[in-house]
């Protein structure tokens, strides 16, 4: 096997955060991976830098895994602040799972779907001096702080081209709590096949701990309900501080793992 870089990289990147596996005979590649980092504070504060290996779904050799993070170490240590490397990997994937455990990964985190049924509680009072707002993200001005409040918070850079496909979804629907101050939290729901989607919800920092995620989510549930839905779903990362708890509070249960993404913290 030869392992080396990629001659012509994807998504931007640099030659340096790729690799690929070579047959020494026929020169076939068979496995590959590339390596992206981005910045996430508010998402992830205690780990902000993200580092995510990914993986073809050829057998990956422990030499390009091996390769693969130590460039991801060294990335960490060049960005100087603290970090998550990490994979992703189908839950019954074991063989991969195991590999990347050899290499010192933990399976602390991954994707998983909750649900519940409707009809959810009635919702509470809003905090003293909030209103609530609905909009379907029609305005211009609303879509620039949105898209820029998503990108912010996601280490993104979707374009208003993805904007318009977000918000043009079947029934979708934005709720937002606003205060004196601004904008308190904000909820996006939609429905697939008949099944109601939290999507996003996101909670000024000033205003978290006042019970606006719990008022949100009750909102959307309402809602949907009355639109003839009788079961909401969201599909939640297991290491956003709080994200889990706040879904079981508003009657929400884990019913599937979708992905793993077991990962090393360095720094």
């Amino acid at each position: 096997m030869i392992l080396k870089h990629m001659r012509e990289p994807q998504d931007g990147l640099i030659a340096e955060d790729t690799f690929e596996a070579l047959d020494e005979r026929s020169g076939a590649t068979l496995a590959t991976c590339a390596i992206y980092h981005k910045l996430c504070p508010e998402l992830f504060p205690a780990r902000p830098l993200r580092i995510y290996i990914d993986i073809s779904d050829d057998p990956a050799h422990d030499a390009l895994l091996g390769a693969a993070v130590a460039r991801a170490r060294e990335i960490a240590a060049r960005k100087d602040a603290p970090a998550r490397i990490f994979a992703q990997v189908r839950p019954d994937d074991d063989q991969r799972l195991s590999a990347l455990a050899a290499l010192g990964f933990r399976d602390s985190d991954g994707l998983v779907r909750m649900r519940r049924e409707l009809p959810a509680a009635e919702p509470g009072e809003l905090p003293f001096g909030c209103v609530l707002v609905r909009d379907e993200l029609d305005d211009p001005i609303e879509q620039k702080y949105f898209l820029e409040r998503y990108n912010q918070l996601f280490g993104e850079e979707h374009s208003f081209e993805w904007l318009l496909n977000f918000r043009d979804r079947e029934g979708f629907e934005r709720i937002l709590i606003v205060s004196k101050k601004g904008m308190a939290g904000e909820l996006a729901c939609w429905r697939e096949d008949g099944t109601g989607v939290i999507g996003w919800l996101h909670v000024a920092k000033m205003w978290r701990r006042h019970g606006i995620s719990q008022r949100l989510i009750e909102l959307a549930c309402a809602d949907l309900y009355q639109g003839n839905v009788f079961r909401a779903e969201a599909e939640v990362q297991a290491r956003v501080p709080y994200l889990l708890q706040t879904m079981e509070k508003a009657g929400f249960q884990q019913a599937e793992l979708l992905m793993r993404y077991p990962g090393i913290d360095v720094n």
